[in-house]
């Protein structure tokens, strides 16, 4: 499926949801539409946590390009004083201390 199609059936999915939630506001009422709402959003707020925890328990390495491979970009490692790394693999190695 293409790009495009995907933002397409993306935003017939949101206008569809809309218009539900319109319609069931209109016939429940707000007093109802508020309850559902609460049990709704502790739901998926419960949802997000055991989303981030499984996320930080798994502990996968970020995807992509590694650090300082892009042009102009930097990488410290170790403290104020280890090695600077840059996107055009010159490597500036800081031996003395920095005036303050």
């Amino acid at each position: 499926m293409s790009r495009r199609a995907l933002v397409w059936s993306g935003s017939a999915v949101a206008v569809v949801a809309l218009a539900g939630l319109v319609v069931y506001v209109a016939r429940a009422g707000l007093d109802e539409a508020d309850k559902l709402a609460g049990v709704i959003g502790a739901f998926v707020g419960l949802a997000g946590l055991g989303v981030s925890v499984y996320g930080v328990v798994r502990g996968d390495p970020p995807t992509g390009p590694g650090p300082g491979s892009g042009p102009g970009s930097v990488v410290v490692k170790g403290d104020n004083s280890g090695v600077i790394t840059t996107g055009d693999a010159a490597d500036v190695r800081m031996t003395t201390e920095p005036d303050p």
